[in-house]
């Protein structure tokens, strides 16, 4: 089984519209970033939460919830944990917030819509997505089933709030030159918001309007780079695993480029290794605080050796969304 497919190019001709501005029909509002992931609780938390963050003055990247303990916010500025008043402290505070198993499972139950029994093969991976935001559920059984003792925490991350943008100039360079990219860096450190962007500078007018297709395993992508205007070329296949998602796009959309998230599993290593000889482009990400991590990783080996990448982007450990270097095949050892 691969999951739901929902294959969506960003064309927006089927948008839904509501009123009119200036006698033209506006769209539907979408609510991201931090509003988006809040409508997952209910009105109550959601105020304590929102407070929270005014509170804690950074950008929350993740809500972290953990049953009969706290409830905290992973901030720019580090970990705040939530109060009942609706503040935020950076210490276990006697007063914080603390959430029961039921308020992680009402959580959970709106992620799903309601309807976990349909949502068993994302699960089975740990996470479920809804708005854009990924939840992941620490307390599921390898079936996709909740476990007898219930859910133990969750890590609600927060989707990017602008516009998806463009990739800084360096890295806009590569990307019209390279003959496959990966972009590596700690977890958290926007691997997945620099993937969003290289899309998009590929499916606009700078690049010329790219073929690409984006695999989106988690749905993380796809809401973004639809609502963007100026994104014109991309072929979205949601919710379908990545190996199986290279092969539908190889077979039915003739990319230029295919975007994946988080590779490293054999399925998604070996679409990649037979989607080479067509001449695609890869653009994708992986897990590796440095180099040295990154060649231990079997996969990326495989990857390089065979010539899938010619470039690899380091993001930054201390500063989000920073570029740290670019290298290229033949430069510091690679």
């Amino acid at each position: 089984m691969h999951g739901s497919v929902n294959t969506v190019n960003t064309l927006k001709t089927a948008a839904p519209r509501a009123g009119k501005r200036g006698g033209v029909e506006a769209p539907v509002t979408e609510k991201k970033g931090l509003a988006a992931a809040l409508e997952l609780f209910s009105p109550q938390t959601a105020r304590l939460f929102g407070a929270a963050a005014a509170s804690a003055k950074a950008q929350v990247y993740e809500i972290r919830l953990y049953a009969g303990k706290a409830a905290v916010l992973q901030t720019a500025a580090g970990a705040r944990f939530c109060l009942k008043s609706g503040g935020a402290a950076s210490y276990a505070a006697p007063d914080r917030l603390i959430p029961t198993a039921e308020d992680l499972m009402a959580v959970v139950n709106a992620a799903a819509d309601g309807a976990l029994f349909l949502r068993e093969e994302a699960l089975r991976q740990g996470f479920l997505t809804k708005n854009g935001c990924r939840v992941g559920v620490c307390g599921v059984s390898p079936q996709g089933r909740l476990e007898r003792d219930g859910i133990r925490s969750l890590n609600v991350r927060v989707p990017f709030s602008g516009c998806v943008g463009v990739p800084e100039p360096r890295c806009a360079e590569v990307l019209r030159q390279t003959k496959g990219l990966l972009i590596a860096g700690p977890p958290g450190c926007g691997k997945t918001t620099l993937l969003k962007k290289c899309a998009a500078f590929l499916c606009g007018e700078a690049c010329g309007w790219r073929r690409a297709a984006v695999i989106d395993e988690r749905e993380e992508l796809g809401g973004a780079l639809q609502a963007d205007p100026d994104v014109l070329t991309a072929d979205v296949l949601r919710g379908m695993e990545k190996g199986h998602g290279i092969q539908t796009a190889l077979r039915l959309f003739s990319p230029e480029y295919i975007l994946c998230d988080e590779i490293g599993g054999e399925a998604e290593t070996q679409g990649m290794l037979e989607g080479l000889n067509t001449g695609v482009r890869f653009i994708a990400t992986m897990h590796a605080g440095s180099l040295r991590e990154l060649q231990r990783r079997a996969q990326f080996r495989r990857l390089w050796e065979a010539g899938v990448f010619e470039h690899v982007l380091f993001m930054s450990a201390a500063v989000r969304g920073q570029t740290e270097r670019i290298v290229r095949r033949g430069e510091a050892g690679l």
